[in-house]
């Protein structure tokens, strides 16, 4: 599940109100900061769900468990009678914005606590966020993704981002259709070199040095190194199709998501299939580099009985 997803069902750590800046510390990259804390404290005040379409662009994505607009999705589905007896509280751990300052994404920890006489379980999860910054100056969430974790985040608690790029040489600027094709074509180029020449030198020549790997059940996987360890002995994406993709003015900073398909060698199993996200993020050469990979599985099939 994700942070939408955790609303649909109905996350912690409300951090203090300062901005722990490791890299840089621009008044951009406060502001959607600020916005997110601002976000995670009107989801313990009011609940998830209105905070959710206070802070959700109109036209923001989710995984339901297939792509949808959230607005439009849960318009007719009726409020709990009681919108904060379970609460979702979060803190962002990691975070960046466009050169431009319109464009930016967060992530961190996420728990789910029911306060019910239900008492369902506490749901423990990490979330990723892509942020738009709108015509009133204010920043929306457009894309919200996340997994599971198998318990209580046990990672670092500072706010930290990317340290910031330097290009070399002239940016060329381009027009929105351009951008989006561009980032697309990183995607073909990516799944291309994973065909012919292999998933770790793949990943070894796309994965900028910071690069976060989520999957359910698992504490996120960051850096080179380590994903490419992780990837040693456990299967990576067989396929897949980008559907749609956003990126930034500047053309530094963007998102595509879209289906894949991890087979399954085990004969006795179904394979994955599900919908994933890449956090893209251009380099001091001006190449796209992926800084995210959040999958997120479909149900798996009811199994057939005999009648």
């Amino acid at each position: 599940m994700i942070r939408a997803a955790i609303a649909f069902f109905l996350s912690v750590l409300l951090c203090s109100p300062c901005v722990a800046q490791s890299k840089h510390d621009n008044t951009s990259l406060i502001s959607l900061v600020e916005s997110e804390r601002a976000f995670a404290k009107t989801s313990v005040k009011i609940g998830t769900r209105p905070s959710f379409m206070m802070y959700f662009a109109d036209d923001a994505v989710v995984f339901r468990p297939h792509p949808v607009k959230y607005k439009e999705a849960m318009k007719n589905v009726p409020l709990p009678k009681n919108p904060t007896e379970a609460t979702l509280e979060w803190e962002p751990l990691w975070a960046d914005v466009s050169r431009g300052s319109d464009f930016g994404y967060t992530t961190g920890p996420s728990v789910w606590t029911d306060h019910s006489p239900a008492n369902r379980p506490t749901y423990y999860g990490f979330y990723f966020s892509f942020w738009k910054k709108q015509p009133t100056g204010e920043w929306k969430v457009v894309f919200d993704v996340g997994t599971e974790l198998p318990g209580p985040y046990d990672g670092p608690k500072t706010l930290q981002s990317p340290v910031a790029v330097k290009h070399n040489g002239v940016v060329k600027k381009l027009g929105a259709e351009e951008r989006r094709l561009s980032l697309m074509d990183a995607e073909r180029r990516f799944l291309e070199s994973a065909r012919k020449a292999g998933v770790q030198k793949a990943l070894g020549e796309i994965l900028d040095k910071e690069a976060r790997i989520y999957r359910q059940k698992v504490q996120p996987i960051v850096g080179i190194d380590p994903i490419q360890a992780y990837f040693s002995n456990k299967p990576y994406l067989s396929t897949w199709e980008p559907l749609e993709g956003s990126v930034a003015e500047a053309g530094d900073l963007g998102y595509s998501y879209g289906s894949y398909t991890v087979r399954n060698g085990n004969k006795s199993g179904d394979d994955e299939k599900g919908y994933y996200l890449h956090a893209w993020r251009r380099d001091v050469s001006n190449r796209w580099k992926l800084v995210a990979e959040v999958t997120s599985p479909l149900p798996p099939k009811p199994s057939k009985t005999k009648k």
